[in-house]
């Protein structure tokens, strides 16, 4: 889904709030393609859910 909306997270930046409890490497793999789209992206990982926002 992610890297479908590559153009969308460069053009408007959304929040995001997405759960990382599927598979252990999730949160860094997540990372990894929010920030190839938009650097600007902070990203936080709590838990089991990763956020990004971008700033």
């Amino acid at each position: 889904m992610l890297r479908g909306a590559t153009a969308v997270l460069q053009k408007f930046a959304p929040k995001l709030a997405i759960c990382t409890y599927h598979l252990p490497d999730a949160p860094q793999v997540l990372a990894q393609i929010i920030r190839a789209a938009n650097p600007r992206y902070r990203i936080v990982q709590r838990r089991k859910k990763l956020f990004a926002m971008a700033e």
